[in-house]
């Protein structure tokens, strides 16, 4: 109702600010309880898909003239990906309930790779931004995880109380292969925490800035937000925003 009904938004709005009550000390699209999974924790499948994603070639997902840096920054990535698949120390996907309607999926370390490039020679106007979602098919899988893993949630004796219907994907679809063309519909390429365009990594490996934030080749231009960071975060991204900010 804090999206579809203005004057309960106002409402609660008024009485959060006033006393700190009210349906504004929940998440309104999100949620206030969150978990953050690692894969082996998601599926007994993870060294299968670590497998997979072992076995491809990088350039295959690249152009034939991307700059070789770019190449070079992203097998670096990947070796550092794989070691985090197969730890149960770092969480790769999250999800998030708040007694609403949605329980949303995120992938927090991806394999695909979008791009960020100049649109035009006005400097005013918006980039043209390609997110690359599911480009790399090893995304899908261990989305497919989550899904399942979100399934195995729904069903325990303490969510049956509250009697979760799922309308998406839907429950109805129950094969790897329907829920890979589902998902592939469904999905949203981000999540709120956009971060990576900028990334900090050596300048061979494809970096934009160095530990001391400024940008690479230029004078007097720094970068300071979430997109110096390499590799998403498994965390909410605030925290250490403020820290790049501080620096």
């Amino acid at each position: 109702m804090l999206v579809s009904n203005k004057t309960f938004a106002d409402e609660q709005l008024a009485l959060y600010r006033a006393k700190r009550q009210g349906a504004y000390t929940i998440c309104a699209n999100s949620g206030n309880t969150v978990s953050f999974l690692p894969l082996p924790v998601a599926t007994a499948n993870f060294r299968s898909i670590i497998g997979k994603a072992k076995s491809q070639s990088v350039k295959a997902f690249y152009p034939a003239d991307v700059h070789p840096s770019i190449i070079t920054g992203h097998e670096r990535q990947r070796q550092l990906l794989f070691d985090l698949y197969a730890t149960t120390d770092t969480a790769v996907m999250e999800t998030g309930f708040n007694g609403g309607a949605s329980f949303p999926l995120t992938l927090l370390k991806p394999l695909s790779r979008g791009t960020v490039l100049i649109n035009t020679t006005d400097p005013l106007q918006p980039p043209r931004i390609d997110w690359g979602a599911f480009t790399n098919p090893v995304d899908l899988e261990m989305m497919i995880a989550a899904v399942r893993k979100q399934r195995e949630l729904l069903a325990t004796e303490a969510m049956m109380e509250i009697e979760p219907v799922e309308l998406a994907p839907g429950a109805n679809l129950t094969s790897d292969e329907q829920l890979r063309v589902a998902l592939r519909q469904q999905v949203v390429p981000t999540y709120s925490h956009l971060c990576s365009t900028c990334s900090m990594m050596k300048r061979e490996y494809g970096g934009v800035v160095g530990p001391n934030l400024k940008v690479y080749d230029l004078d007097r231009l720094s970068v300071i937000d979430a997109s110096i960071i390499p590799l998403i975060p498994s965390t909410h991204i605030s925290a250490t925003v403020y820290a790049v900010a501080e620096k």
